[in-house]
Order: C-alpha cells, then structure tokens, then sequence
C-alpha cells in the first residue's frame, strides 16, 4: 500500500516540471550569436546555478535518497552536454558540464541540510 502524500506535493511537482520545461527551453533552443557572446562570460555560473536549483527542487520534491538524487542530476548535467554537441545551433563544452555537476552537488547538499533540520522526517538511505 502506498503512502499518502503531503498536501503540498502537488504544488511542488508543478513547480519541477515548470521548472525542467525552463531547463529544455534554456538549453536547447537557439541563441542569437550576439546574445551568445554577451552571455558566454556567465555560462559556468548559469550551468551551477539552474542544476543547483534542478537538484534541490528533485530532492525536496521526489524525495530520493542523496545518492540517486546526486546520479540523476549529474547525468542530466552530462545529457544536456550531450545534445547540445549534437545540435548543430549549439554546442557541448566539457566546463559546463563541471559547472553543473558542481550544481548539481551543491543543491543536494543544501537540500539534505534543508531536510535534516529538526521536527522533519528522516530521509531514506542513500
């Protein structure tokens, strides 16, 4: 039998998927060249940031344990490298790819500080 969920999960996978359809469109559509070149100072910060973000909202929301939350963002991380070096209008850099693997830790470990706070539940093992 199958556990019931919070109230408020509901919310928090509208705001996952709002959030993962933002990724696909961020990183997969066109970019102008000379927006390209203006933004291309922030890429590393930009690939940090939306993987932290990616992976604290899968943690908090899915609740899978640190380990698989921390494989499933990094290997998105890598997924989108992937693709972007496939797509012609586009291209896959290995520094992006650390970027947002770093991201990608970082918002696990913030998640996990998050719900390790006292008064919340324990979290599955890794």
């Amino acid at each position: 039998m199958r556990a019931a969920r919070p109230r408020n999960a509901e919310p928090r996978r509208a705001i996952f998927v709002l959030y993962v359809l933002a990724m696909v469109l961020l990183f997969l559509l066109p970019v102008p060249p000379r927006l390209n070149r203006a933004a291309g100072q922030f890429d590393g910060a930009v690939h940090f940031g939306v993987f932290l973000g990616f992976s604290l909202l899968y943690r908090l929301g899915r609740r899978p344990a640190v380990a698989r939350a921390l494989l499933v963002s990094v290997l998105l991380a890598g997924g989108v490298e992937l693709v972007q070096w496939a797509l012609p209008y586009r291209g896959g850099q290995w520094a992006d790819f650390a970027f947002g693997a770093a991201g990608a830790g970082a918002g696990v470990v913030l998640a996990h500080l998050v719900r390790a706070r006292p008064g919340r539940p324990a979290d599955p093992a890794p």
